[in-house]
């Protein structure tokens, strides 16, 4: 992973998400990416009927607000909000009219006698839409709604129920960062808040549950207060089953770290944090540089968290530098090897190591665009002992077209078809170090 890439840890919908952010105004990645080889996708028929709908009532001057993260990124989430047969629809929007304030509106639509038509339309605070989240509490549906104010980075959560005409507010607080799962296993969904600290009261996290129309605090736990932001944050398990969350962070400007909270079933259940203790604070292997966020590797529910060395070649804080990417688990306080890849977050592929490669192999982009180098690396003017692989991104219409990709292979296709990557092995690679074709394929994976 090049240095000036950040790794996202959602791989389910990322590409959907950048393409139609670009069908409307917004870029989810560098244009170098994955997205820019992507066509721009279409509005469905029922999301143009309710867009319609909602330009009926509004007038032409909006634009769609998209949340920012999450897995519900569409332009209008679509769900049954109350006990009625049919669903609803919510849409964020800012006015773009020269006379109207540029507060952000979320707006109900109900499907009555056939015809999409506004029934409640609502302003919100902040600068942008975070997440929008739907809440299982037994027999009722909530909608969580996350707003960041790009001012001071500060975050603002609310919860809302629909009543059938109105949504009506039941919960809301500040965060530094917050993620809706069922934390106590009893099927129902949960808030854990991480909440910056005061001169007063040090930084924590505390989960929220629902009981009888209300949300309770069920316990809460000291957070690592050298933590400055909160980039990602996971739900999933340890290795032995237990549930827990991963916090992504940053301390200050040049270093990161993964923070792990957990739910103990003892003592009536309490929430703790298992990489920080105020009195005896610990180092770990995931202490790394910027660029790299837990993700679940393995779709088992597990999360990875990643640790970042620099290439041979290269010094950790060497502008445009390359890392190695090693994968740990945690369990009973200690964090387990995975396994150790090169990511490509851009163009979202990664390739694991073989054990041979790991401090013997480099990278670097070639003269080509969208392709990498794999080398054998030696010191000196001249790094690149032996050329062992390289993988190119390119629109599967140049592939198909063009005569100049002699020697390479198809592994794999992204974006609905639309992108190929595409692998070669020069002919004097190093017989001690080189991948067959089908190795290659083996040790490739989408990102996302």
């Amino acid at each position: 992973m090049s240095g000036g890439g950040n790794l996202k840890g959602l791989r389910k919908g990322l590409a959907a998400a950048a393409a139609a952010l670009l069908l409307l105004g917004g870029c989810a990645f560098p244009q170098s990416g994955v997205e820019s080889l992507l066509a721009a996708p279409r509005l469905s028929e029922e999301q143009s009927e309710i867009y319609s709908a909602l330009v009926r009532e509004t007038g032409n001057d909006i634009k769609l607000l998209y949340p920012q993260r999450g897995e519900n990124r569409s332009a209008f989430l679509v769900i049954n909000l109350d006990e009625e047969a049919t669903d609803e629809a919510v849409a964020f929007y800012q006015s773009t009219s020269v006379n109207v304030t540029s507060s952000i509106h979320m707006a109900v639509l109900d499907k009555l006698d056939g015809e999409w038509r506004s029934v409640h339309d609502i302003s919100l605070e902040g600068s942008q839409v975070e997440d929008a989240s739907v809440m299982r509490e037994g027999g009722s549906v909530l909608l969580a709604v996350g707003l960041t104010y790009s001012s001071d980075n500060a975050s603002l959560l609310k919860i809302y129920s629909f009543s059938g005409r109105t949504m009506d507010e039941m919960y809301s607080e500040s965060y530094q960062a917050k993620i809706i799962c069922d934390m106590d296993g009893d099927d129902r969904d949960d808030v854990v808040l991480v909440s910056s600290g005061t001169e007063e009261v040090s930084a924590f996290a505390k989960l929220l549950v629902y009981e009888d129309g209300h949300f309770l605090e069920k316990g809460r736990a000291i957070t690592d207060p050298t933590i400055t932001q909160y980039s990602s944050i996971l739900s999933g398990y340890l290795k032995n089953g237990q549930r827990a969350v991963y916090l992504d962070a940053y301390r200050g400007s040049t270093a990161m770290t993964t923070e792990i909270l957990a739910y103990a079933e003892d003592s009536g259940g309490y929430l703790m944090n298992l990489t920080y203790d105020a009195l005896s604070v610990k180092s770990y292997p995931v202490d790394r540089p910027l660029g790299a966020e837990s993700v679940d590797l393995n779709n088992d529910s597990v999360i990875e968290v990643p640790g970042l060395t620099a290439m041979p070649g290269y010094e950790a804080d060497q502008a445009g530098a390359f890392f190695l990417t090693t994968w740990y688990n945690f369990l009973d306080g200690e964090y387990q090897k995975v396994k150790s890849s090169y990511v490509n977050a851009s163009q979202g592929y990664m390739l694991d190591f073989p054990a041979e490669w790991e401090g013997r192999v480099s990278v670097r982009k070639s003269a080509q665009s969208n392709e990498t180098l794999f080398y054998e690396y030696q010191e000196g003017d001249n790094p690149v002992k032996s050329e062992l692989l390289y993988i190119q991104m390119v629109k599967r219409s140049d592939w198909e077209s063009s005569a100049n990709y002699s020697g390479y292979e198809v592994i794999s296709s992204s974006g609905g078809g639309q992108i190929v990557y595409l692998a070669r092995i020069p002919a004097g690679a190093d017989p001690a170090l080189r991948m067959t074709m089908e190795e290659v394929k083996k040790n490739f994976s989408r990102y996302y």
